[in-house]
């Protein structure tokens, strides 16, 4: 067995061990336990093989991005286990099939991060998103959380079915399932091939080929954007994350968007589809419309779940800005690995800034709307300021990571010359402003004379500090972490 493939087979592993275990005896603590150790070992291993060679299969790619992207999502997944057992203790559910389908939806993550076939990834993405049926369904006593689940299978299953049908329009023009496929066949140099009305009238069949492949280009891109919740796919996000227990919203935030967008980027820069003006287009018009919408939806909302997830639509659109940028002749830096770079900081960055903000969310248990934070920082000031930290770097502040994400972005954008999605990004982050900002206000409001400051567990300070740190310290001295993203970039 290839080296490169030790994480996966010990997250196999310790799915085997706890479902040995579940039959054997349910304890909570040993699910808890064994989960931990499984992941804890993964990431190890995942660690250990950034600086390891590359290496390419049929169905499976490692390069350092795959392994770097992979381990940054296991020491994610370690930190939100790490909160896990107290906050399923008080639920009064059965948890340990819960610690069963989080290794499910891990595995189907890391190996959607490395897939470079369609078999592979729609293997993946199916393991993922069945497992996340059942955690957003989890819970008995959430009363919508039955429902979330339901909606959430109708629109995986839906989502599933165009990209099938796109991988269906692709094979047929290509005969083959590998994401290069595109980039290598012949039908790829037609679709690449200039616009000329000519064209179509001596050569019909050509215009068949190219109108079949893009549609299928179409299809997956659509499926994808039901995954990353972008515009016009985006209307069953808030439902979802306000239905589903809060640590699978976390994960649905997290891992289900983070594994999506990866493979999205792959199959954007390995299918060349940068050479594709109609997918160029309507990649751009999700962009803009996914940042603007998002935010604007977010201006509406009175609960933190549901600002969450309207700006998670956002900050996708964003991201989508820099699929404009790669490979792009019109940069005007020298460093042609600048624009994966950003992408990769800005990725990670926000995904750390999600989890940070979910693991408070945990620590608030049902205190998740503006009403009820109103005065935090009165009752409780070390969550209100890391909280506070958390939003200021969703925002793009100065001294906070989500700052160097933003600026990376804002400089990847300005020298590839992409002038009017950068108009568009400046509206959309003043925007996002606006609500982040008074998220903070509220905490810092009076506090009702009636409320009492609450005492802290040691847990949740130390884990309270180590966001601040994490958040500022890399805001601050991104250099460290810059350098490991050049390292594997370049």
């Amino acid at each position: 067995m290839n080296i490169h493939y030790l994480p996966a087979s010990i997250l196999l592993a310790t799915i085997l061990i706890l479902l040995l275990s579940i039959a054997l005896k349910r304890s909570h603590i040993h699910a808890f336990v064994i989960t931990g150790a499984g992941l804890i070992a993964a990431c190890l291993a995942q660690v250990s093989l950034i600086e390891a060679p590359a290496m390419s299969e049929l169905l499976f790619i490692f390069t350092p991005i795959n392994v770097f992207i992979s381990a940054g999502l296991l020491a994610i997944l370690v930190f939100l286990w790490s909160q896990l057992y107290h906050w399923l203790d008080k639920s009064g559910n059965t948890n340990e099939e819960y610690y069963l389908l989080l290794l499910m939806a891990t595995l189907g993550a890391v190996s959607m991060i490395v897939s470079q076939h369609f078999a592979s990834f729609f293997l993946s993405l199916e393991l993922m998103s069945l497992s996340f049926v059942g955690l957003i369904a989890y819970s008995r006593n959430i009363p919508n959380s039955q429902e979330a689940g339901v909606k959430y299978l109708v629109l995986s299953a839906s989502a599933s079915a165009l990209i099938l049908m796109g991988v269906a329009l692709i094979y047929l023009q290509t005969g083959s399932l590998t994401f290069d496929a595109l980039s290598t066949n012949s039908l790829q140099q037609l679709t690449s091939f200039p616009l000329k009305q000519d064209i179509y009238e001596y050569d019909p069949t050509r215009l068949n080929s190219l109108n079949l492949t893009t549609t299928g280009m179409i299809f997956i891109l659509i499926g994808l954007c039901f995954k990353l919740s972008l515009v016009p796919c985006h209307l069953w996000v808030a439902d979802i994350f306000e239905g589903a227990p809060l640590p699978t919203t976390a994960l649905l935030a997290i891992v289900s968007k983070l594994a999506s967008f990866i493979v999205l980027w792959r199959m954007f820069s390995y299918g060349e589809w940068q050479t594709n003006s109609t997918i160029l287009d309507i990649i751009a018009l999700i962009a803009v419309t996914s940042m603007l919408i998002g935010n604007l939806l977010a201006l509406q909302q009175d609960r933190l779940l549901r600002i969450l997830a309207f700006s998670s639509i956002s900050h996708f659109g964003y991201l989508l800005i820099i699929l404009l940028l790669l490979q792009t002749n019109a940069s005007l830096l020298k460093d042609i690995s600048f624009n994966l770079e950003a992408m990769i900081f800005y990725l990670l960055a926000y995904m750390i800034t999600l989890t940070g903000t979910f693991s408070v969310l945990m620590q608030l248990e049902n205190n998740t709307s503006i009403t009820q934070i109103t005065g935090l920082f009165w009752r409780q000031p070390l969550q209100a300021t890391s909280l506070s930290v958390l939003m200021l770097s969703l925002a793009g502040i100065p001294l906070t990571i989500g700052f160097m994400g933003k600026f990376y972005l804002v400089t990847a954008t300005i020298s590839g010359q992409l002038w009017w999605p950068m108009g568009f990004l400046v509206i959309a982050s003043v925007i996002g402003l606006y609500f982040y900002l008074r998220i903070i206000m509220a905490m810092l409001a009076k506090a009702d004379t009636s409320s009492v400051p609450s005492k802290l567990g040691m847990k949740d300070r130390l884990t309270s500090w180590f966001i601040i740190v994490t958040v500022i310290g890399i805001g601050t001295f991104p250099s460290l972490f810059s350098e490991m993203l050049k390292a594997v970039t370049h």
